[in-house]
């Protein structure tokens, strides 16, 4: 048996290979062999799997891993305090040894034993190493053996040369440099052979290759190794070989008695980043030997994002490939768009026409100017261009010169143009730039401050010089000053203001182009503040359709107004604003009236939402306000909905939360409680999302509280009820479900008392609390819609399982089967089908338990519920431990124990980790039983769930034969009154062990 890691990563017998069960093994096995036949920690373990951010039950899924690795090597997986030791072969060993005693021979001349050796361990090669491991510690230790490998290839290299392998080595190098373009021991050696071979022009064209691709890489020439090399081949090419006529050695164009403008405006001396953007202006000048159109370049982005200073940067680096001159126009002069006529002849006065013998038609002064720079090399850089129509009659129209255009539209119709598009600056970079103009040393003495300076800057140039003008007049100012001030919202724009560098001033520029409609779409979405939104947003809040929306975002797109977020789960683009732009929207649109049509925006997003979760399975009681008014909805708006319900709640759900926020800020609040309450809670609730059902609670908490609404404070703490329980708090979730219930009962509303009775009996349910429990259920039955009697017939039976009625514990569940199949919910129906498989399980009926379990399962899937198929799951599981069909378990577990943590569901944690406890007690896995079932006991007894306690104690005191804590398990049994108190009874710890 050996394990193969230079390759997808796997253990074979002989010929066979044997089979992992999945990824986190596999980084196991890989962890493992990074320290082979030596203890590796369990804490060590937990750091390479998951670094920095383990999850809680990383302890328990180390032994899960282990459990299955275990199956794939047998006893080569020694567990050895504190952790694990595998003595497994693998082929990195084999690769080390080949690789060392080739290099030993290759040092001792002895090239035919070496290249044996190198061919050997290159052989073991089946791919990139560790393929398949995706953990940080797998990348760094593939990186290293890939090093290896590259040298074990130029090693074989050298031993080809050195016998005479000519063009075996020239093969084998130059399919290494064209993979590794910068590694320059290859380059060398490929030169050398191919010079050897006679090809000397071949030779140098390789160092031409390898200098390009170190300046365009790493920004760096060749070493001086690799520089020798080339001076010497190049050296006796010239003597065996007339030289040819390169470009350089032409001779140059006559300029005699031409004026050479030189009218760029100074450039900047602390430039930065940019790096891609300048790679690309300069790949537009290397073809102008051969093309026959004018290379031009259109700088586009966000006001103040440095557009200007990239094209005058760029311009001054290009002035010795363009020697002719540059010209530059700021199409926006004095704050007016400039005629193109106006600027033709402002160039043709720069190149030595004077104004009185340029003709005054406008097409007779464009022909002019383009005969006059027709034979020279010139550099335009057009600046602040609007549109299209503008910057035409500027083109020169022949290849010989470069023009450079800035504008915050992309001018996609200019034709054959190359769009470079300007982004925000990244936080290092913005750091730099900010240390360039204050001084590294005020940066470094202060570092917290100026990156909370540079992150409300945004990475915008233009913010970030005038935030850099500010200390540099203020140098008494401590950084945190200034960080402190723009943290203001209110403020910030001021701030950001210095001289004539304001961010409020840029923006003020584009935002007069907007006319009425697009100047109010811009003050609606800027004061909304949302996240990221769909343009849909548009419709209602301008009453107008769709596609009109979509247009008018559009608009605001091309003006740099408005980002592109990206594309949603159902293939549409989203937008936001950058936080500068949001800011200056909000404070323009002071005076707008917003209450009609945020409120057409919430109508709309709640008929919407409304449609996704009516075809979504119902995990919470559902309750509402009612509406006084309705709204009509775009069919084209609910058709995206009704396609993929899941997808589009998940896209709106922040920007609908943030919604409802700011809502309530605005004193729109006529539909906040009804958005919130009546349709996320559900969707919410499916995905364990937490964090946004309670921002929408509370925010609605405190709104109908202002207005006296009871009975939607009721509805909203039922709401939080829910949400507490599902958060496993259950002294919380019985306070709201309390206080719901007593504002319910006083202002008579049987409905919302009747769901306050359902979550009160629940926790008390949970608690062992049996007598409360089945009198609030009995209540909630009694006063209930059909939905309210399956959810408490639900509880009513899991008390008589408890208490081991199961006759009857079987007769409600199938009742609840039967009710959430005449109201079609699926998904209660599957929940109800898995509690009816624990009655079978409790009964010793294991087939008929597991068959129920994988229909809950299939059911659950279908539906999309992932944390409640994980459930069933776990049952499934359960009940075919019970029949001692073991095959698959420890694997099926697991993916349990990843869904329940990663959905930040304690109890499903706590429940997966005690089954994984007790499938290792039937293997006979004491220790690491123990160690699980400990870990169990502790999570319940956080929880406070007494009866789940009782139950673990039991299982650990038989994996540790702690008879003192079995007594104690007993006797909490005894006291709550459960099934467990009659069958433990006479039996002690191994008299219980031999009956499983």
């Amino acid at each position: 048996m050996r394990a193969l890691v230079l390759g997808p990563i796997e253990v074979r017998v002989g010929d066979r290979q044997v089979g992992l069960g999945g990824p986190k093994p596999r980084t196991l096995l890989a962890a493992l062999l990074l320290q082979p036949r030596q203890v590796v920690p369990v804490e060590r373990l937990i750091d390479l799997i998951w670094g920095e951010a383990p999850p809680q039950t990383a302890g328990a899924l180390v032994h899960t891993y282990v459990s299955s690795l275990r199956r794939a090597v047998g006893t080569a997986l020694v567990t050895r305090a504190p952790g694990y030791l595998l003595d497994l072969d693998s082929d990195v060993e084999q690769f080390q040894k080949h690789l060392t005693t080739a290099r030993q021979a290759e040092r001792a001349g002895d090239h035919a034993t070496a290249t044996t050796h190198y061919q050997h361990g290159l052989a073991l090669w089946r791919g990139p190493a560790l393929h398949g491991v995706d953990a940080q510690f797998a990348r760094g230790h593939a990186l290293a053996l890939e090093e290896s490998r590259l040298s074990a290839e130029e090693g074989l290299g050298r031993c080809e040369l050195a016998q005479h392998r000519v063009e075996d080595a020239i093969t084998r190098l130059s399919a290494l440099a064209g993979a590794h373009p910068t590694r320059e021991e290859t380059r060398e050696l490929l030169m050398r052979a191919l010079h050897r071979a006679g090809r000397q022009a071949d030779a140098l064209q390789v160092y031409r290759d390898a200098r390009e691709h170190l300046l365009d890489e790493l920004g760096i020439e060749p070493g001086e190794k690799l520089r020798d090399l080339h001076s010497r081949i190049l050296n006796g090419t010239l003597e065996t070989a007339p030289p040819e006529l390169t470009a350089a050695a032409a001779p140059a164009a006559v300029t005699t008695h031409q004026v050479v403008p030189h009218h760029l405006p100074p450039d900047i001396s602390d430039f930065i980043g940019r790096q891609e953007a300048l790679k690309q202006v300069f790949g537009l000048t290397e073809d102008r030997e051969t093309g026959t159109a004018t290379p031009t370049a259109v700088v586009s982005g966000f006001g103040g994002a440095g557009k200007s200073a990239l094209a005058v940067h760029a311009a001054h680096l290009l002035r010795k490939s363009y020697p002719d001159g540059q010209l530059f126009a700021d199409l926006r002069g004095g704050g007016r768009d400039l005629e193109p006529q106006e600027v033709v002849g402002r160039f043709l006065g720069l190149l030595g026409i004077p104004g009185q013998d340029q003709p005054a038609a406008p097409d007779e002064r464009v022909e002019l100017y383009r005969r006059t720079v027709a034979d020279r090399r010139l550099v335009v850089v057009l600046d602040n261009a609007r549109s299209e129509a503008q910057v035409r009659p500027l083109l020169p129209g022949n290849p010989n010169c470069f023009v450079i255009i800035t504008s915050r539209r992309r001018l996609t119709g200019l034709e054959g143009a190359e769009p470079i598009e300007l982004g925000f600056l990244g936080e290092e970079t913005s750091m730099e730039m900010l240390g360039r103009i204050v001084g590294p040393e005020r940066i470094g003495a202060e570092p917290e401050a100026a990156r909370r300076i540079v992150r409300l800057c945004g990475g915008v140039p233009l913010a970030l010089r005038a935030a850099g003008a500010k200390l540099l007049a203020r140098p008494h100012w401590p950084l945190k000053t200034l960080a402190k001030r723009l943290s203001d919202e209110r403020r910030r724009l001021d701030e950001l203001e210095m001289g004539d560098l304001a961010i409020r001033s840029s923006l003020r520029l584009t935002y007069a182009e907007l006319d009425p409609l697009h100047r109010k779409a811009f003050h609606l979405l800027s004061v909304l503040d949302l996240p990221d939104f769909g343009a849909w947003v548009a419709a209602p809040l301008l009453d107008i359709s769709p596609y009109d929306a979509e247009d008018v975002v559009e608009h605001l797109v091309d003006l740099r107004l408005v980002d592109v977020a990206g594309v949603d789960q159902i293939g549409r683009v989203r937008y936001r604003f950058h936080d500068l732009v949001q800011l200056f929207g909000a404070e323009q649109a002071e005076g707008e009236p917003v209450t009609e049509a945020v409120t057409r925006l919430l109508r709309t997003w709640l008929a919407l939402v409304e449609a996704g979760v009516r075809k979504l399975p119902r995990v919470t009681l559902g309750l509402r306000p009612r509406l006084h008014a309705e709204i009509e909805v775009d069919p084209r708006l609910e058709e995206d909905v009704e396609e993929d319900p899941t997808g589009w709640l998940h896209s709106e759900t922040d920007a609908v939360v943030r919604a409802v926020e700011r809502a309530h800020d605005l004193g729109v609040d006529e539909l906040t409680t009804t958005v919130i309450t009546s349709l996320l809670s559900s969707p919410f609730a499916a995905r364990n999302e937490f964090g946004n059902w309670q921002r929408t609670h509370l925010v609605a908490l405190r709104s109908v509280r202002e207005r006296g609404n009871r009975r939607a404070e009721a509805v909203l703490l039922a709401g939080l009820g829910q949400l507490r329980y599902e958060q496993d708090d259950f002294a919380a979730a019985l306070a709201h479900f309390e206080q719901a219930a007593e504002i319910a009962a006083a202002i008579d509303e049987p409905e919302t008392l009747a769901v306050a009775y359902v979550g009160m009996g629940t926790v008390r349910r949970d608690l062992a609390e049996f007598a409360q429990a089945r009198e609030l259920l009995d209540k909630a039955i009694a006063l209930g819609d059909d939905g309210v009697v399956a959810a408490a017939s639900y509880g009513v039976g899991a008390i008589h399982r408890d208490h081991g009625d199961l006759d009857e514990a079987r007769r409600a569940f199938e009742r609840c089967v039967e009710l959430y199949r005449e109201q079609e919910d699926r998904r209660g129906e599957a929940l109800a089908l898995r509690a009816l498989s624990l009655c079978h399980r409790a009964a010793g009926a294991y087939a008929e338990a597991v068959g129920l379990s994988r229909e809950a399962e299939r059911i659950l899937r279908g539906a999309g519920d992932e944390l409640g198929a994980t459930y069933a799951a776990q049952s499934l599981a359960k009940a075919a431990l019970r029949t001692g069909d073991l095959e698959g378990l420890d694997d099926l577990l697991a993916e349990c124990l990843e869904v329940c943590t990663r959905q930040r569901d304690r109890f499903g944690v706590a429940l997966t980790t005690r089954t994984l406890g007790e499938l290792a007690l039937a293997q006979d896995r004491l220790p690491e039983a123990s160690d699980l079932l400990a870990d169990a006991l502790e999570q319940w007894t956080a929880l406070g769930l007494p009866i789940w306690r009782a139950r673990t104690m039991r299982d650990l005191a038989v994996a540790t034969a702690d008879e003192e804590m079995w007594l104690r398990a007993k006797e909490l049994f005894a006291s709550l009154g459960v099934r467990e108190a009659r069958e433990l009874e006479g039996l002690s710890a191994g008299g219980w062990r031999s009956t499983l």
